[in-house]
């Protein structure tokens, strides 16, 4: 017989105390599927790699002014992890990356290092270069 009474089972029977359990444990059910915890605000290289401070348009490319009077063009590239730095528009880049926001910029001959709105540039054999954003972005 495909039909079973529940007359057959009395110990089914529902009762307030089983709905209450059922209930919790939905809401507990409900609450695991919530939505993931929001990340890190971004950093400052995040940001710049999306937008541009350059009258060029470029997008990641913001010109700063060395101690040493020269200009640098940075591009910030791969969401902020790669800088790509040159002293003009026309020259070739040199390539710096980042394993993680926040942290040293480092290429076959050059280092970088961001605090605020500064860069600081150290190559072997060469004083450190300390670069200060050109714009208020």
């Amino acid at each position: 017989m495909a039909f079973i009474s529940i007359r057959m089972f009395p110990e089914v029977h529902t009762t307030p105390f089983r709905i209450g359990i059922a209930v919790i444990c939905v809401v507990l059910t409900l609450f695991g599927c919530s939505e993931q915890p929001r990340k890190a605000p971004p950093t400052e290289q995040e940001i710049h790699a999306g937008d541009s401070g350059d009258a060029s348009g470029t997008r990641g490319r913001h010109p700063y002014r060395c101690d040493d009077n020269r200009p640098l063009l940075v591009d910030f590239k791969n969401e902020g992890l790669a800088l790509e730095l040159r002293r003009d528009a026309n020259a070739a880049p040199i390539i710096l990356t980042a394993p993680a926001a926040g942290l040293q910029y480092v290429g076959d001959t050059m280092s970088a290092t961001f605090s605020g709105n500064e860069i600081k540039i150290e190559q072997a054999d060469k004083r450190p270069v300390l670069c200060r954003k050109a714009t208020s972005l």
